[in-house]
């Protein structure tokens, strides 16, 4: 669901950042305590901080505002959808054996997210990128995979890498066969969180032969990396779409 908080604007210029938002007494006490870059600026009529307090600002801010960035800050990044011009849609065919990573990230939790994802085929590597306004860190952990397996046009043989236990458990561990098995519900019917995107994932492993494997975040992995940084940066673009599934009810769910 949308929320009905009042706006405030974040725009990035070099290595500072101004917000632009409605007074609210709580939130400049929060942003003057928290943190230490903070100045106002009379001309403009906003807080200018500093971009390494970048997350922390955006942390506070949401607390009492939707947080809407006009621009994309300095570092972001596109992915390569068609390395020396070649689609991936194009290079693979039935019965393809590639190498997926994905990731996924939020500016707060929940908050703006957004996934990436790297696939490896022959030496060639293609990339793709997405985000949306207002969602949790683990269904993006999920859509970076769904996402990736949807790419895919034919039935392929695929292994997965992600940092997420949460997702390689889940699947690995045959949790959302169950959870379906029960109609999503878990002990004291208590609803599996995500179960949309569970849904799609469960289609999927029928329609292809997959593995998932669990690597450790920030192990200087060069794929997960990049993953990371895609979608960092795809949680931070104006305009993101909304996460339709989203209902607020999605937790931290690791130990079936």
């Amino acid at each position: 669901m949308e929320s009905t908080k009042k706006t405030a604007h974040i725009q990035y210029t070099g290595f500072q950042i101004l917000i632009i938002s409605p007074y609210d007494a709580e939130f400049v006490s929060e942003l003057k305590s928290s943190l230490k870059s903070r100045r106002w600026n009379q001309e403009k009529k906003g807080w200018i901080v500093d971009i390494k307090e970048q997350h922390k600002l955006i942390e506070v801010a949401s607390r009492f505002y939707q947080v809407i960035e006009d621009n994309q800050p300095a570092g972001f990044v596109e992915p390569i959808e068609a390395p020396s011009g070649i689609e991936l849609a194009s290079a693979l065919k039935l019965g393809t054996e590639l190498e997926i990573w994905t990731d996924g990230a939020c500016v707060v939790n929940p908050g703006p997210g957004g996934y990436g994802i790297v696939f490896k085929y022959k030496g060639q590597k293609w990339e793709k990128a997405g985000g949306f306004r207002l969602t949790t860190n683990n269904r993006m952990e999920i859509m970076g995979a769904l996402v990736a397996l949807e790419t895919l046009p034919e039935k392929c043989k695929v292994i997965i890498y992600s940092d997420s236990q949460y997702l390689v458990n889940s699947v690995t561990k045959g949790w959302i066969k169950r959870w379906k098995a029960k109609n999503w519900n878990k002990k004291h019917n208590k609803k599996v969180p995500n179960a949309d995107l569970w849904e799609r994932i469960l289609q999927l492993l029928d329609q292809h032969d997959i593995e998932l494997r669990w690597i450790k975040g920030h192990d200087s992995t060069i794929e997960n990396e990049r993953c990371d940084q895609l979608a960092e940066s795809a949680s931070r673009k104006p305009n993101l779409p909304i996460d339709e599934g989203y209902t607020g009810m999605e937790g931290i769910e690791i130990n079936e």
